[in-house]
């Protein structure tokens, strides 16, 4: 029986180390190709260990994603609230928790918009700031006992800041709360971003928001829902909390496309002149589910980040928006809303200066942030515009 039991463990040990050894070997090889052709195509997320050796040997060892994915799903049967940094709200919904950021932090941001803000003024163009929701919803956060974020609490006190100094604001927390709308509905649940749902009804605040403020005429059929086709492909789209929690910790989101039912003419920056769907929307991410990428929000709408014309427009507007990739979703029906339309990446906040506006001539201006740009870790620098103070 001794000898038995002996032999079982010695068995046990030469399969644990053959198969740790193979792992290992495979690992390497996966690690050369990350080192030579920064080759990292089976899963976009990586833990900062500390040691960049050991982070890159956790980016790139072999079956990492079912590792995760295996972590995610005893995490889940066992109720663990927290993993890799995300936590999972009462609801089931992904989030990533923030620090709370100073007031002279906030103010000092505000007062760059307020500046730029005087100068657009003087000018006549219109300058909204529109504040983008965030996982945890403000008058229903759904955080676990024990977690403190203060997401919600940075947004409320910057855009009290902004109001404070004559900058006109959209809170789109407030306008969905307004209107009826179940906050958790406009977001994914394993993604930061919002949904595409989300992204149309933000167009149709920001339509009525500039015909209001220029009193130009906008095609209807543009904020119709109605005049759209919904394409909706289910469980597509695992986000950027989902990558660091596996596909079974919290699902799978489905994906909306929004597109136009009736013709649509623009045309690219380049001179090409085609529909929104052929110059703004990439279809490649929708062909193939990939679990192990959270960019199929940012793939599929990502061609919206340019400059267009719009070439069937009842209107002669010009929009310039500063935004991140809450932008995407919104960008499309801005580009066919309205005559010309540029977007401006909010980390190149430096290149808004007043010979830019001079030069672009808008006549209205969209600062569109999500509020992990409110943190006080990213130092201000999707604020950063330059020479209007």
């Amino acid at each position: 029986m001794q000898k038995t039991k002996k032999t079982s463990y010695i068995l046990f040990a030469a399969v644990f180390i053959i198969l740790t050894g193979v792992i290992g070997i495979f690992s390497f090889g996966r690690l050369v190709r990350f080192y030579v052709y920064e080759e990292v195509d089976y899963n976009e997320w990586s833990a900062d260990l500390g040691s960049k050796f050991e982070t890159d040997v956790a980016t790139a060892f072999l079956g990492k994603v079912q590792f995760v994915n295996f972590n995610g799903a005893v995490r889940r049967l066992l109720g663990q609230r927290e993993m890799n940094g995300v936590v999972k709200l009462n609801n089931g919904y992904l989030l990533t928790t923030f620090d709370r950021s100073s007031d002279e932090f906030l103010n000092a941001c505000a007062d760059n918009v307020s500046a730029l803000n005087a100068y657009l003024a003087k000018r006549g163009t219109a300058l909204v700031y529109a504040s983008t929701p965030y996982t945890s919803g403000k008058y229903d956060p759904e955080l676990p006992a024990g977690i403190e974020d203060y997401g919600n609490d940075n947004i409320d006190r910057f855009v009290a800041m902004l109001e404070q100094k004559g900058v006109d604001t959209i809170d789109f927390r407030e306008t969905m709360r307004e209107d009826g709308i179940n906050h958790y509905d406009m977001m994914y649940k394993t993604d930061h971003h919002w949904n595409t749902k989300a992204g149309f009804y933000a167009y149709g605040k920001l339509e009525d928001y500039i015909v209001e403020k220029t009193g130009c005429t906008v095609d209807e059929r543009i904020s119709d829902i109605d005049c759209y086709t919904i394409t909706t492909y289910p469980e597509w789209h695992l986000g950027s909390r989902g990558q660091r929690t596996g596909r079974y910790y919290a699902g799978i989101d489905d994906f909306d496309l929004i597109l136009p039912s009736f013709e649509t003419k623009i045309q690219h920056k380049n001179g090409t002149v085609g529909t929104l769907e052929e110059l703004a929307i990439n279809k490649a991410p929708l062909m193939e589910r990939k679990y192990t990428s959270r960019y199929t929000y940012d793939w599929t709408l990502g061609g919206s980040t340019e400059s267009f014309l719009n070439l069937n427009c009842p209107n002669d507007i010009k929009v310039l928006i500063i935004t991140d990739s809450f932008g995407n979703a919104v960008n499309p029906y801005l580009i066919i809303g309205f005559r010309e339309f540029t977007c401006v990446y909010n980390a190149k906040s430096d290149e808004i200066t007043p010979e830019y506006i001079e030069s672009y001539d808008p006549d209205v201006v969209i600062l569109m942030y999500y509020p992990q740009f409110l943190q006080e870790s990213y130092g201000g620098v999707t604020f950063n515009f330059q020479g209007f103070s």
